[in-house]
Order: structure tokens, then sequence, then C-alpha cells
């Protein structure tokens, strides 16, 4: 499948999500040849369209816009929102720990080059990069 096959395909199932779980369209079947491409190339539109003030969420029907007032569709705008917040929050925390190993990474990498200065200037043998070791006692 072309690209340009791809993007049409993903488009005939965008034009057809409606109001309302009722009116929910289910995702491409992944296990058929190429469909992931066209599922991506969907939840990119979809992704895209969420972005620029649409409101479609995946709920148990299927992709659909839900209408406010219909209990199912408040459930399940609230439970998406709530899934998404989560993904929002370890994403946040994952950045956060990331950044805390970098920085602890950056003080090793310039303690251990604090210590080779020290030894070289006590006059001990200098030692190839990235193999910095403590003495025998410590």
């Amino acid at each position: 499948m072309t690209r340009e096959e791809i993007q049409k395909t993903a488009e005939s199932y965008f034009v057809r999500i409606g109001d309302g779980h009722k009116n929910g369209i289910h995702r491409p079947d992944i296990k058929q040849p190429e469909m992931d491409r066209v599922d991506r190339a969907l939840r990119r539109m979809i992704n895209h369209e969420n972005k620029n003030g649409d409101c479609i969420i995946c709920g148990d029907t299927g992709y659909y816009r839900p209408i406010p007032s219909d209990p199912v569709d408040a459930l399940e705008y609230k439970a998406y929102r709530k899934m998404d917040d989560s993904r929002a929050h370890d994403l946040i925390v994952k950045g956060n720990m990331m950044d805390m190993a970098y920085e602890n990474r950056r003080k090793e990498g310039k303690y251990a080059t604090q210590i080779r200065d020290q030894r070289e200037a006590a006059g001990a043998e200098r030692l190839p990069e990235g193999r910095e070791e403590f003495s025998q006692g410590a």
C-alpha cells in the first residue's frame, strides 16, 4: 500500500466519525496487512484535530465525538481524559527522573576528574580516561 493509499483509507475512517457513542466507528483491524499503518495515520489525524478544537475520543464503541448531555458519553469522556492525564503525569515523572540521573552522571564525571587531578598533583601515575579508580583502601 502506498503512502497515498494509506492516507486515503485513514481519511475514509475519519470522515465517518460521528457524534455520540451510538455512532462510534471501530479502529482498523491491525491484524490485516498494512492496516497498522492506516491505524497510525488515523490516530495522527484525530490527535491533530483534538489539538485544533475538536473533541474525538475512543470509547467502548470506537471513535466518536461525545455528546455532553449523554450520560454514557460524559462517563467515557471523563475516563478518556483521566487516562490522558495519567499518561502526561507518567511522562513528567519520567522526564524528571531522567534529568536527575543525567545530573548525577554529570556530577560523578566532575568528581572523577577532580580525584584524577588531585592524584596527578600528588605525583601519582595518570590513569587512562574512563579508568578512574579509587585507592585500594577507599
